[in-house]
């Protein structure tokens, strides 16, 4: 071969050769370059889609917030701890009451629209303590079913002397309405005892005018009304927050606990509540006040006479002439 093109051989190859070599640099420093991009990616947490969505300048209806509900705390009612029972405009009785034997029987008389109070002790005379009822004939004349201090058995005492001193009446009882604390699951009436219409009557209020019908208050907040001495009994009423019970010569009166108030006429405090004798109920009025449900469970009473509606919380005792529109 002459040398001359020995020469361009050699130069060829050499040329091929650096080529070849300049591909293999080019070709690693990209795969470096991705292998560096791609340890670089997997250094940064991807983006995942939020379980919460995403916060707006303004929220759609869908992701607005909503107002969490406020609930009134729940009452039931429970036997009362005090006893009131009207007999006119200006003059009631009343009573408070609790466990036998430790609760003396101190009835108290008001002839001055509730100014004022005269207690009387009707335990000293006939040994009955803890007063279940009271039914007012007169300003004189008062009836009492409480529980006799030997043995806390039901017992039947009367004043006609306005308080001054007092008689047991053993044959009264036998026709009273009242409830036993010892047997809750039954009443007692004109025809003796009957099973109640639940498993535990906290009130019973005798109607006024026939001695037959009655209407009870349970525990569970139920109300039952009876018009065949508690042979048979209505089915049931529920008036929310209902604490107490009494009758009127229309029908019945009871108060039941508010924590809100819905239209103007309302208050946050306790409702009165007018019930035909087929315990139809309507709110007439309201009283303000700050005490909870839990605090007047028990411890309110309310009567009426003379289209005067008596109600007795906390220290005061007040009349209404107008179904607790007002209050004097």
């Amino acid at each position: 071969m002459p040398h001359s093109r020995r020469r361009r051989l050699i130069a060829y190859s050499a040329i091929g050769l650096f080529v070849l070599i300049d591909a293999v640099l080019v070709t690693s420093a990209l795969t470096s370059t991705s292998v560096d991009a791609a340890v670089d990616a997997s250094s940064t947490p991807a983006a995942t889609a939020s379980v919460f969505p995403t916060p707006s300048a303004t929220p759609s209806p869908a992701l607005a917030a909503t107002p969490t509900p406020t609930f009134a705390p729940a009452v039931s009612p429970v036997p009362a701890s005090r006893l009131l029972s009207a007999v006119s405009t200006t003059a009631a009785w009343r009573a408070t009451t609790g466990a036998c034997p430790a609760t003396a029987a101190s009835p108290e008389l008001s002839t001055d629209s509730g100014a004022t109070w005269v207690t009387s002790n009707a335990t000293a005379p006939t040994g009955v303590t803890a007063l279940q009822n009271i039914f007012a004939q007169s300003e004189s004349v008062a009836e009492f079913v409480g529980l006799a201090d030997e043995d806390c058995a039901p017992q039947f005492v009367k004043t006609f002397v306005g308080g001054e001193n007092y008689s047991s009446y053993p044959d009264e009882l036998d026709v009273a309405w009242y409830i036993d604390p010892a047997d809750r699951a039954t009443v007692h009436g004109p025809d003796g005892l009957a099973t109640a219409p639940c498993d535990a009557v906290v009130t019973v209020a005798p109607s006024v005018g026939d001695a037959g019908s009655a209407a009870v208050l349970c525990a569970d907040g139920r109300l039952f009304a009876t018009t065949d001495a508690a042979t048979t009994w209505s089915p049931p009423v529920t008036v929310a927050g209902m604490v107490t019970l009494t009758a009127t010569s229309t029908g019945y009166l009871a108060v039941a606990t508010t924590t809100s108030a819905t239209t103007p006429a309302d208050c946050i405090g306790v409702d009165l509540v007018v019930l035909t004798a087929d315990l139809a109920p309507t709110v007439t009025g309201c009283y303000p006040t700050e005490q909870t449900p839990a605090a007047l469970a028990g411890n309110v009473a309310v009567a009426a006479a003379d289209d005067t509606v008596w109600l007795w919380i906390g220290d005061a005792t007040l009349r209404s002439t107008d179904a607790g529109r007002t209050w004097l």
